[in-house]
């Protein structure tokens, strides 16, 4: 009798602990995946900053954020699976995609920002950029290119040997142009958020000369600006993780969204995160910064615009062609 006993209470005990073990693995499916995300020190991951604040499991998703310094050493991470989604400029996650198709375009995460600042106020059309000299934020970016296409449409020459030539610039570091242009060191300077509004600060002289979004969409006949930076992902990754993916969107869109509407409590977590920005010139930036989401799908046709920019004058710059459909993510 006693041994009828035993047996019952271990076949009782095998039996809870399988509903246990059966709990307690339905927890584990449960649980929320984790996506690795990584931003670029700098402007490009303002708006995605809120993400870095969000609770590390939410909505049965779990979003590891961090910061790379240059998209040179955030692709070898993505190629390698180390993230899943990174922001990058628009011509270099073409070229990737160009050279190897391991990528997928997400969504757009900022437009237009650049801003041509100057103590000059009769700087009023493109025409008068002829014989001046411009000291551009990157050499072989989206702001060069972009300056190019907007003298050419106007037929402007540039770094020639014409008396009335522009001349573009790029011996100044990005992050040093603002001071160099506040101190009057240089007097023009093509440059992006949140650069720009540094720049007024320590000068309040400082203008936002001629209108260059506007610009942009009247030679292109578009209406809406160009893209700045896109989130991308992993092929591979995206392709296993679909409604996974549909789930990161939307939190990134909502992310946008805050850090738009909240500019001093997105300031904060930039410089709690370390982005490489002050809070108060983030605060002060975010209105002109141009923070937006779109989808992929929805802009496709001003991706195309932009990179034909590029495709005009730099075509190794985006891998020599525009990425067919399937570099954008639906």
């Amino acid at each position: 009798m006693k041994k009828r006993i035993v047996f019952l209470l271990i076949a009782v005990g095998l039996v809870t602990f399988m509903f246990a073990s059966g709990r307690k693995d339905g927890q584990n499916q449960a649980k929320a995946r984790e996506v690795k995300i990584s931003v670029l020190n700098g402007p490009s991951g303002v708006g995605l900053v809120p993400l870095f604040e969000r609770e590390a499991e939410k909505n049965n998703l779990s979003i590891q954020m961090e910061v790379s310094a240059t998209p040179d050493v955030l692709l070898p991470k993505l190629i390698k699976g180390e993230i899943d989604m990174g922001i990058l400029p628009p011509n270099a996650a073409a070229k990737v995609y160009n050279t190897s198709e391991n990528i997928v375009l997400l969504a757009v995460v900022g437009k237009g920002m650049l801003n041509l600042l100057s103590l000059d106020t009769n700087l009023k059309t493109l025409d008068n950029l002829k014989g001046k000299k411009i000291f551009v934020a990157g050499q072989g970016s989206t702001p060069e290119y972009l300056l190019r296409f907007l003298a050419s449409q106007s037929g402007i020459a540039i770094d020639s040997k014409q008396a009335d030539s522009l001349e573009l610039d790029f011996s100044i570091p990005t992050a040093e142009l603002a001071a160099a242009l506040a101190s009057e060191k240089i007097s023009y300077a093509f440059l992006p958020e949140p650069f720009a509004s540094l720049a007024q600060i320590n000068n309040p002289h400082l203008i936002r000369t001629l209108d260059i979004q506007g610009l942009y969409q009247s030679f292109t006949k578009t209406q809406d600006s160009y893209p700045m930076t896109v989130l991308v992902g992993r092929k591979s990754f995206v392709e296993e993780n679909k409604d996974l993916v549909e789930k990161v969107l939307k939190e990134v869109a909502a992310a946008i969204d805050y850090t738009n509407k909240n500019p001093e409590k997105a300031g904060q977590l930039v410089e709690k995160y370390s982005l490489g920005l002050k809070a108060p010139i983030v605060t002060k930036s975010i209105p002109t910064s141009a923070f937006a989401y779109s989808s992929a799908a929805d802009a496709k046709k001003d991706i195309e615009d932009l990179l034909s920019v590029f495709l005009d004058f730099a075509p190794e710059a985006i891998g020599g062609k525009l990425p067919d459909d399937s570099f954008y993510f639906n």
